[in-house]
């Protein structure tokens, strides 16, 4: 278990902090920011590319939650609740992308 310095790893490390910041977007309640969309379409691309070990499922899935978020016209309670499943998938797509650097 090391950190090889390498371009996948080093733009995999980036991803793991572009989705931090997505995470603090999320906590601040900029709902209609258009920052997610660019970081999962950015996760699919570099995953698509390498091989990554992150599934399709869990990236579209997560990028599906954070389009619906970007509705105005949702009940305040179901908008907390999709913003804690984008987090916990986010939060997974953090982990599989930090095992991914630390095991190759």
């Amino acid at each position: 278990m090391g950190f090889k310095s390498d371009a996948v790893t080093i733009t995999t490390a980036l991803i793991v902090a572009f989705a931090f910041f997505v995470i603090y977007t999320r906590l601040k309640g900029w709902l209609d920011s258009n920052v997610p969309i660019f970081f999962y379409v950015a996760l699919i691309a570099l995953m698509k590319s390498v091989d990554g070990d992150v599934p399709l499922w869990l990236m579209l899935t997560s990028f599906a939650l954070g389009l619906v978020l970007r509705f105005e016209f949702m009940n305040v309670t179901f908008a907390k609740v999709l913003k804690v499943f984008e987090l916990c998938a986010l939060g997974g797509i953090i982990y599989l992308c930090v095992r991914m650097i630390l095991l190759s």
